[in-house]
């Protein structure tokens, strides 16, 4: 930037400064400073021009030094936002690609659950074709076998004795035989 020459006139000496902000800002900046004297004059009533630009310098400078710690403050402060905010991104990006393993793997049990549901279906019918196909003689196969159980448990509750017959007629080596 170019630096240019601006006059400004502070409690009524002329001041030249050598600065690259514009005008206006120059002029503005001096009207501050000749407030600030004012207001240490009318602070102070025996206090000559210097003592009074002493006081607004010395306001001046501690307005400063208050504004530098308080954006020294704000600068840690956004440091420390940063530095969360990239943890915050490290863990965002960790929990999509958990969630995309998770979406994966639910999509993959959705369509094994659909297949089983398929198998389970086919199953029933065969299930329900072989049941129609099957001889009505196997239930009577099981009531005969359940009443010769129940039979069985009676004779011996009742003291059952097998008894075997003899015939007159048979001698005696196949009676030994028959035994």
């Amino acid at each position: 930037m170019e630096k240019k020459r601006v006059s400004v006139q502070i409690e009524g000496r002329n001041y030249v400064v050598i600065t690259t902000e514009d005008k206006a800002y120059v002029r503005k900046v001096a009207e501050e400073v000749t407030r600030c004297i004012r207001k240490a004059a009318q602070a102070g009533k025996n206090l000559d021009t210097r003592d009074c630009a002493v006081l607004a310098a010395l306001d001046f400078c501690d307005d400063r030094y208050k504004a530098e710690k308080k954006n020294k403050d704000v600068v840690e402060k956004a440091d420390q936002i940063i530095r969360q905010s990239g943890e915050l991104s490290k863990q965002c990006k960790e929990y999509k690609g958990r969630l995309a393993v998770a979406i994966n793997e639910n999509t993959n049990l959705t369509k094994r659950v659909k297949a089983l549901e398929e198998q389970l279906r086919v199953l029933l019918k065969e299930n329900e074709t072989l049941k129609k196909t099957a001889e009505p003689k196997q239930p009577d196969a099981e009531k005969k076998f359940e009443k010769t159980v129940r039979d069985k448990k009676n004779e011996k509750l009742m003291g059952y004795v097998p008894m075997r017959q003899y015939s007159l007629f048979e001698d005696e080596e196949s009676k030994k035989t028959n035994e």
